[in-house]
Parts: C-alpha cells; structure tokens; sequence
C-alpha cells in the first residue's frame, strides 16, 4: 500500500471508519480528502468531502443547533446525490431535510420567549415544525440512528411539536384572554396524549382548569376570568358568615378555604400589608435593641 493515499482511498478509509464508529478518525480523513481534491482541482469531490466531514462531526460530540445547519448548508449542492450512510445509501437531499428539521428542533427548544410577541413567534414555528415531521412519515430519523443516539420517531415528535405550539401560543393570549390560553392548553393536552406525554398532558390540563375558570372579586365585585392571571385567591376563615354571594358566580371557594380576589384588589391589599409588616418588624426591633441595652447596664453599670 503507497505511503502516501489519494484523495479515493481516503474517502474509502473515512467511509470504513464512519462504518465503524470512529467518527473523529473519519472526519479527519475526510478532510484530508477535501485538501486533496481542491489540489487536484476537483470542486465537486470538493463538496462531497466537505458534507461527509460535517456528517461525521456529528458523531464526535453532542451535535448543536449550528452542527445539524452546518451539515444541512453542505449537504444541498449535492441535491439527489446519494451519500452512504452506514450500510445504505440516503440522497443527500434527504439527510438534508433531517438536518434543517434537527436544527430547528434543538433551536425551538432551548428558546426562551419574553412577550406576547415572542411566543407567537415560537407557536408558529413549532407549528411549522410539527407538519415537518409529520410529512418525514413514519420511519426514525436516520442520522440520531447512525450516531447511536436517543432515536427521533416522526410520529411521536409531530404531536410534541404541536403541543409546544399551543402552549405557546396560549402564553402569547393569557393576559388578555385566559379563555382563549384555556383552549389552546386543553389542545396542548390532547397533542401530549397522542405524543404519550402523560405527565405534561395533566400540567396543560391543569392550567386549562385555572385560566377558563371565572370568579367574583370578593372586595370590590368585579367578575374576572383566569386563576392566577386575572384574580388570585386569598386565605380566609370560612364560616356561617362566609357566603358566595348572589348569582352564579362565587366569590370563594369554601372547600378550599379561600376568597377570590382580583389583581387590582389583591395587589393593593398586599401593599398596605407588607407597610404594617415592615412597621411591627421594626417595633419588634427597637424593643429588642432597647432590651439588649438595659441588660448591658445591668451587667456593666459604669460602662
């Protein structure tokens, strides 16, 4: 065997170690492929190279946002070309696909949203997200696969997908339409249901229950509609001289052993009681301070 390989017999090692699971040794080769290639003039053995090194990148590290896009930008010039993935052979368009639909997987996901904006942004591409996967059918994704990684099923991530997609878009309305963030968190339940996410199917029907739920403020009267949004509750002794109030609409919940009260009231109630609390702390303080001095005379009469 020459000492020196060519720009084919470096490919064949490279494919040989992305075949067995030496992904660093492979993308190396595969660069030294691409060097040669470019020496010899040969721009589309060139990109060839250049995707199989980004596609064995993969393997060496848990690949980010920008490893998945990176391999998606190299791997579109090739179009249909096929790319052998392991024991089979992928057009490269496909593996493209798969890369953008992980980038933006692991971008949404890590997304934080600050406003109402913000999470409509992110419901919309969730949205998106959720028929890209769908459309892929019902094989696992190939690259988590060839990487031995956690296995991607189209069928389970388009359901999770949408549900992300309602729950931020239920964010997005909340403070001005709790009904409407109640909907959308029920359709969030049903989408976690289908994606057999239990534990987050009971939260998103839990906080259905709290925002579509509508209450009477028990201080000034005024019906508002979300618990926690709209009106918060209140601990207060319940007894014989406790009633809802006339109407439908209660204004506490005695199985709970609670008032409802509207933000508006709720929040000037806690004023005046954090100015008391701060003025008891502060007679409790003067006196402990003024009993600690008495009892230092006492100990040193001449100090």
């Amino acid at each position: 065997m020459p000492l020196f390989k060519s720009a084919g017999q470096l490919m064949d090692l490279g494919q040989d170690q992305l075949l067995r699971g030496d992904f660093a040794a492979s993308r190396a080769r595969f660069q030294e492929a691409s060097k040669k290639f470019s020496e010899e003039g040969n721009a589309p053995m060139v990109q060839v190279a250049v995707a199989y090194s980004l596609l064995a990148g993969l393997g060496i590290h848990t690949p980010g946002p920008e490893d998945y896009s990176a391999l998606a930008q190299g791997l579109a010039p090739l179009g249909t070309q096929d790319m052998k993935v392991g024991p089979t052979q992928v057009p490269a368009a496909v593996l493209a696909r798969e890369a953008q639909i992980l980038a933006e997987s692991r971008t949404l996901l890590s997304a934080q949203a600050r406003s109402p904006a913000e999470y409509a942004d992110l419901a919309r591409r969730y949205q998106a997200l959720s028929l890209q996967y769908r459309q892929l059918g019902g094989q696992n994704l190939l690259l988590p696969d060839l990487f031995h990684q956690a296995p991607v099923s189209p069928i389970t991530m388009a359901p999770f997908m949408a549900a992300m997609a309602e729950e931020a878009m239920g964010e997005a309305v909340v403070l001005e339409h709790p009904q409407e963030a109640a909907e959308h968190n029920q359709n969030a339940r049903n989408w976690w249901t289908q994606a057999n996410e239990l534990g987050k199917a009971q939260e998103a029907a839990a906080r259905a229950q709290l925002y579509g739920r509508t209450a009477k403020c028990w201080f000034c009267g005024r019906e508002v509609t979300g618990e926690g949004v709209q009106f918060v509750t209140r601990p207060a002794e319940m007894g014989p001289w406790i009633s809802a109030g006339p109407g439908a609409i209660g204004s506490t919940d005695p199985a709970r052993g609670v008032l409802f009260a509207c933000k508006g009231c709720a929040s000037s109630i806690d004023t005046v009681a954090d100015r008391f609390a701060q003025l008891r702390a502060k007679e409790v303080q003067d006196n402990l301070e003024a009993q600690i001095e008495q009892l230092r005379r006492q100990v040193h009469p001449l100090a």
